[in-house]
């Protein structure tokens, strides 16, 4: 879709995911969104945006920018990365970044070792490993294997899965399935959808998002991120292809690490999925005797009927 024809800014590039969730003017997309995953044990009514970059403890550290970097009013601390490609270690680099938060947390001199909360929230715009496996969202955190409590509650991570949102607008009944929605189509709309515009989060944003509401600098910057998205995802579709296809060819064999393992992955669901959308339309298997056949999860074959019939 041309810039000139789509009425919204595109929330997935990093310009347009900044502009709408990192910008002290409209702070409150991101309190809506955080509150929406309900980060942290009580409602958060306000956050301070801090410098992106951790600079690690010496000039040899690698420094870390993240896409948003939040505060709360007691101090505890949000990182927030959107992450438009397939990365293989993408759980490691979670991990890695939310270390390194809670390292910096460290103090010279008498220090009892307190830490204060950090959490991570990572959007995913891409299938992550099997997408017979995934939900829409996954928190994850430090617990004890012998009683399954929480050991601690200084690392909580939450991963949201834009492409595992198979409901229509009209079945999006949350706010935070709302937000996802917008992240996934915002950019082909032509309006925000009216079951949305009952939020009144949702009305600032038909006019704070649209791209004519841009300024001329901004419309530049945006442009740009846009070119950029796009380059990277058509390079991301022909490395994903190549992988499918040599995959095929050499089965197990070593490739295009990247492309080869996502392209297995997705190969296998995709004809998974193929097959549970076919017998769907035959209108005489129940959900769970499809999923059994499929391997997919109930839900899975649940929201594709649901897609279907819509």
């Amino acid at each position: 879709m041309n810039t000139e024809n789509s009425i919204y800014i595109n929330p997935l590039t990093d310009f347009g995911f900044k502009y709408i969730f990192g910008r002290n003017a409209d702070k409150e997309f991101t309190v809506s969104f955080l509150n929406a995953l309900k980060i942290g044990p009580k409602p958060i009514k306000n956050i301070t945006f801090v410098d992106k970059e951790n600079k690690g403890e010496s000039k040899d550290d690698r420094a870390l920018i993240y896409d948003l970097h939040c505060e709360l009013e007691d101090g505890r601390k949000i990182i927030v990365e959107m992450q438009n490609r397939y990365q293989a270690h993408f759980d490691d680099r979670a991990v890695y970044y939310m270390a390194a938060d809670l390292y910096a947390q460290g103090q010279k001199g008498d220090w009892d070792y307190e830490l204060t909360p950090v959490y991570g929230v990572f959007v995913m715009n891409f299938e992550w490993k099997d997408v017979s496996e995934q939900h829409l969202r996954e928190d994850v955190c430090l617990y004890n294997m012998q009683t399954g409590k929480v050991f601690s509650d200084k690392m909580t991570m939450t991963f949201l899965k834009i492409p595992m949102l198979y409901k229509n607008a009209e079945e999006c009944r949350t706010t935070l399935e709302r937000w996802i929605y917008i992240l996934k189509y915002m950019e082909k709309m032509e309006a925000i959808p009216q079951t949305f515009m009952q939020e009144p989060i949702f009305r600032k944003l038909d006019q704070v998002a649209q791209y004519g509401a841009l300024n001329e600098t901004d419309k530049i910057a945006y442009n740009q991120s846009l070119k950029a998205y796009r380059d990277a995802y058509a390079i991301y579709k022909t490395e994903r292809n190549a992988g499918r296809a040599e995959g095929r060819a050499e089965g197990r064999a070593e490739g295009r690490a990247e492309g080869l393992a996502e392209g297995r992955a997705e190969g296998r669901a995709d004809e998974r999925i193929a097959i549970a959308e076919n017998l769907i339309k035959m209108n005489n298997l129940s959900d769970e005797m499809i999923a059994q056949a499929t391997s997919l999860k109930p839900e899975v074959v649940k929201t594709l009927r649901a897609r279907i019939k819509s």
